[in-house]
């Protein structure tokens, strides 16, 4: 990556969906500076209208990129977290889309009156428990400690990140959803996110905020 290269990532000053770009940018050393635009007075100065934004600086040059899947993803790619073998990519790709899949339904749950949920399809408890269930099957096979391989991933930061969103964040949703989720998280699972957190490329993030491992010593 050019030295003259910088990031702005645009967003509230809360985990939200911007944390992943949070952690992928600082595990790849990146340059990068956050903003907080004034809402909804700047909202029709963003792209879509919405954020997270992400704005990548080389020199004079600027090029944006708006949803945090997308941001993500490009990130992870310019950084060497996301592998090159495209079937291992899907693999990787299809964790972070069954953990967006488990967020909607959370708020399905919370917004949605219950006799209409039953038409929808599974409710966020039985995804929850399939992708804990699925989670924990994979760290079970790999003895490095990560998801996938022996080095830091997209797949890690990513589910790192639907982690903390509940553990640390939700709770403003609904008041007992951390103890839900440390009641039905695993010990593999409990395991790899402090080996998460103690990761060198993320330490010194993960120590400006609040520790998600020590949610489940509380």
């Amino acid at each position: 990556m050019p030295t003259d290269t910088s990031f702005v990532l645009r967003y509230f000053d809360l985990i939200g969906r911007a944390e992943g770009a949070r952690l992928l940018l600082t595990a790849g050393k990146a340059n990068w500076t956050e903003e907080h635009p004034e809402w909804p007075a700047e909202k029709d100065k963003q792209p879509f209208k919405r954020l997270p934004v992400l704005v990548e600086k080389n020199g004079d040059d600027e090029w944006i990129i708006c949803e945090s899947p997308a941001i993500e993803r490009y990130l992870a790619r310019k950084f060497g977290f996301f592998p090159t073998d495209i079937k291992q990519a899907a693999e990787q790709e299809q964790m972070a889309e069954q953990q967006y899949d488990v967020v909607k339904a959370f708020f399905d749950k919370i917004m949605i009156p219950q006799e209409k949920l039953a038409k929808i399809g599974d409710g966020f408890d039985v995804l929850l428990d399939r992708m804990i269930e699925q989670h924990t099957k994979i760290l079970e096979k790999n003895s490095h400690g990560y998801l996938f391989g022996d080095s830091l991933s997209y797949a890690d930061i990513s589910c790192y990140a639907f982690y903390k969103l509940f553990i640390l964040y939700m709770p403003v949703y609904q008041q007992d959803i951390a103890s839900v989720f440390t009641s039905k998280i695993t010990p593999q699972i409990s395991a790899f996110i402090s080996f998460i957190e103690s990761n060198p490329l993320l330490v010194s993030y993960v120590s400006k905020s609040e520790s998600v491992a020590a949610a489940f010593w509380k």
